[in-house]
């Protein structure tokens, strides 16, 4: 395994070398910096997936997550390589000497639960054009992806803790800004809402693979996979602790029929609602806004907008107008309560959106497996 990784990684860096593709180089210290962390939050010719917040110091973040989850919605895994120090995230996550580190959560039909995590001395990151591919020194985790970000692999070599494997995503559906597509011209902002809280989606949808063995025992699976530069919860970065840049929020992704979602409704500390909304079908965007979409609880504790204290919902509801599609309607129902926890409010489930176009003359309902989250602060 550490073998492929060697492989994988060189056969990247021949390919941008041959082609004389613009790359960097990131080699960021498990240590956080006591200086001021500089943050990017608008876009350049590359870079779309380099990291955003650097140096690390004592409040900023930025991250890293993957996830897939099977048509069923009955297997998931989702893992993030955070570049950040717990203080500048939340409560009752793993504590590590290093803020540099990876966690991963691992569901599975039988309603059992894995949960891997490690902490490195050093995350170096290489972009290559628009793809990055990292290795958490001393760990055996890693992940890498071509330049123009339409294939990533999730790479787990660590014998001495029994997890070997990896994750593939070959993507099915191009980037995106929070407000536009990856294809929009001019300078683009990655923020989202109105303190600077940052979000750049490479992959919003993937054909994906699961294939890891964790002390003898084989998780494997397929299913719709999703990247971006993002959280375990969300996909953002700042310079400044999470919760002083965002209320709550209610992001999530899914596959129906031959169409992908991308979600994200934002509460702002000033109280403002800030939305992303992204719909393509075969490989072709058709919403990539900051508007036209609105994601509302269901059932139970349908609360809007979530406040620090508020239960679960029974599901959601997403609206959203698509220019020559007409009206989205969709359902999203829980599968499986991933995680919860009421102490910080914070819920994640993998569910089934059931739904379609109001105007689609056939009344065609369209459904698929969905990973999705609620967290207020």
């Amino acid at each position: 395994m550490r073998f492929l990784w060697s492989v994988l990684f060189s056969q990247i860096l021949a390919v941008v070398i041959a082609q004389r593709s613009p790359i960097s180089l990131d080699i960021i210290s498990g240590a956080p910096a006591s200086g001021q962390s500089k943050v990017h939050l608008t876009s350049s010719a590359t870079g779309f997936d380099a990291p955003k917040a650097l140096p690390i110091n004592g409040s900023s973040f930025d991250w890293y997550y993957f996830d897939i989850i099977s048509e069923d919605s009955r297997s998931s895994i989702f893992l993030a390589f955070f570049l950040a120090p717990i203080s500048s995230l939340w409560d009752n996550l793993p504590v590590f000497p290093t803020a540099v580190w990876t966690d991963a959560f691992i569901s599975l039909p039988d309603g059992s639960a894995l949960n891997l995590d490690a902490g490195g001395n050093d995350l170096i990151v290489m972009t290559t054009v628009n793809g990055s591919s990292g290795t958490l020194n001393g760990t055996g985790w890693g992940w890498a992806g071509v330049p123009d970000m339409s294939f990533y692999e999730v790479i787990i070599d660590s014998p001495e803790t029994g997890v070997q494997g990896t994750l593939t995503f070959k993507s099915t559906a191009p980037a995106h800004f929070p407000c536009a597509p990856i294809t929009a011209s001019g300078e683009q902002s990655f923020m989202l809402g109105s303190a600077p809280f940052g979000w750049a989606n490479a992959v919003p949808d993937a054909n994906a693979n699961v294939d890891i063995v964790i002390n003898g025992t084989e998780v494997k699976f397929s299913g719709a996979g999703y990247h971006d530069k993002a959280s375990i919860l969300a996909g953002n970065w700042g310079p400044t602790a999470v919760d002083t840049v965002a209320k709550s929020w209610l992001w999530g992704h899914a596959r129906f029929g031959s169409y992908t979602i991308v979600w994200y409704d934002l509460i702002s500390p000033d109280g403002s609602e800030h939305v992303s909304s992204y719909i393509s079908r075969k490989g072709k965007v058709l919403a990539a806004s900051c508007s036209n979409m609105t994601v509302r609880p269901t059932g139970a504790n349908s609360v809007f907008p979530p406040v620090f204290g508020s239960g679960p919902p029974g599901g959601f509801h997403i609206s959203a107008y698509v220019e020559g599609e007409g009206q989205l309607e969709l359902d999203v129902n829980h599968t499986t309560l991933i995680l919860g926890d009421s102490n910080i409010t914070m819920y994640r489930w993998s569910g089934m959106v059931r739904g379609g176009f109001k105007d689609d003359r056939h009344g065609i309902t369209l459904d698929g497996p969905a990973m999705y989250e609620l967290f207020a602060f």
